[in-house]
């Protein structure tokens, strides 16, 4: 696959390839399962594509017009604008306000209404990858972008306003991944090197909270994305695990004369000529875990609340979909629910690994998607190893 997206609220999720691309909602009925809404073979070789909520609009780049971006609209079945730019589009972030155009050296932003051109922001520093997030409320729409060749320094822009409005300084390497959280007061941040991910006020600038995802790799932090109550951040990676932070109050672990930060800085100042130290020691693990099938692969992840249970959705670049539930009271490893194959083929292919499948051991085939769950592959299994040893009695 060249591109995958989920949308704002990650409710629905978008795949793009050189055949085409396709649009799948969650499934209200079968939890863990995305059911293909949209199908379109004509628009190939995608290299970018992004929806609007749930709304008709879809943003898209082809490998062939790099510079050149496509508004279109389902339900028509039609382009309804086209864009030019000088230079490759990196990445395209929208709300119901803005849209912004990410280029290498600089951020367009657009009135989404009619498409015109509000401000262009001249980025302090290349940004090869497109790396930017916007807020998705309606009525903010903060850009964040890297300012930093040498650290992971960020700006908050407000496109609203088309004022800047802060400079964190996150980390001391580059930036790999950034997030708003849903209501927009809160950004996490992740460095190039994966090992700590912190969260920032977007109002003050003040690091809230620090979590520690390991430090036995560095690895490449490639989605961070928060839940929509705000109180739990999922970060994927190149690695088998995801990780899931809860996202608590703290009331004075922050400040400059706590007892965790001062043994933080004794500890740095006095053993630093012995082991490498980094971070501080009220940096927070993961409140849980979520084990992909096969590590290796760049991955987009999701998070949403289904029948007040929330879900974890992984798709890596093969365009295998994984949903696992997460255990909001005791956290752990979560477990994981389905996994389904959305390739750009006739079929796509839905496993059902919960032992409460109502279809237990029965193999259903129907609307073009087959379902096999765990109880069905045991069975015959058994049953071949039943005959198997009759067999071998028999010739003995």
């Amino acid at each position: 696959m060249d591109c995958i997206s989920f949308n704002q609220d990650c409710s629905n999720l978008v795949i793009g390839s050189k055949s085409g691309y396709q649009l799948y909602n969650l499934s209200q009925k079968d939890v863990g399962q995305v059911v293909r809404t949209h199908r379109n073979t004509v628009k190939k070789n995608l290299c970018l594509i992004t929806r609007l909520f749930n709304s008709s609009l879809i943003a898209m780049v082809t490998e062939d017009q790099r510079s050149t971006l496509k508004l279109r609209h389902l339900k028509k079945d039609a382009e309804i604008c086209e864009r030019s730019y000088r230079g490759n589009i990196l990445a395209v972030k929208l709300n119901r306000q803005r849209l912004v155009v990410c280029l290498t050296e600089f951020y367009i932003i657009h009135d989404i209404r009619d498409m015109n051109i509000l401000h262009t922001i001249t980025s302090p520093v290349r940004n090869p990858t497109g790396l930017c997030a916007l807020s998705v409320l309606n009525h903010s729409a903060l850009l964040a972008y890297p300012s930093s060749d040498d650290s992971g320094t960020l700006e908050i822009f407000d496109a609203l306003t088309l004022e800047l409005q802060i400079q964190i300084e996150a980390h001391s390497s580059k930036l790999a991944a950034v997030a708003f959280s849903h209501n927009a007061d809160m950004i996490a941040t992740a460095s190039c090197k994966g090992t700590v991910i912190r969260l920032f006020s977007v109002s003050t600038g003040e690091k809230l909270m620090e979590f520690r995802r390991g430090l036995r790799r560095c690895v490449t932090i490639s989605s961070l994305v928060f839940s929509k109550d705000g109180m739990f951040l999922v970060a994927s990676s190149n690695t088998e695990t995801v990780h899931v932070f809860k996202v608590t109050e703290r009331d004075n672990e922050n400040t400059s004369g706590s007892w965790a930060n001062y043994l933080t800085s004794t500890i740095t100042s006095s053993a630093s000529a012995l082991i490498p130290f980094s971070g501080s020691l009220n940096a927070w693990r993961n409140f849980a875990t979520a084990r992909l099938q096969e590590g290796g692969l760049c991955t987009t992840a999701g998070i949403v609340t289904l029948k007040n249970v929330p879900y974890i959705l992984v798709v890596n670049s093969n365009a295998e979909l994984q949903v696992f539930k997460l255990d909001v009271e005791n956290g752990g490893e979560c477990e994981l629910i389905s996994t389904q194959s959305l390739a750009f083929e006739e079929k796509e292919t839905y496993k059902s690994v919960s032992s409460s499948s109502s279809s237990s051991g029965k193999n259903i085939i129907g609307m073009g998607k087959t379902l096999i769950t765990l109880d069905s592959a045991w069975a015959i299994n058994s049953w071949w190893h039943g005959l198997l040893m009759i067999y071998i009695w028999w010739l003995s």
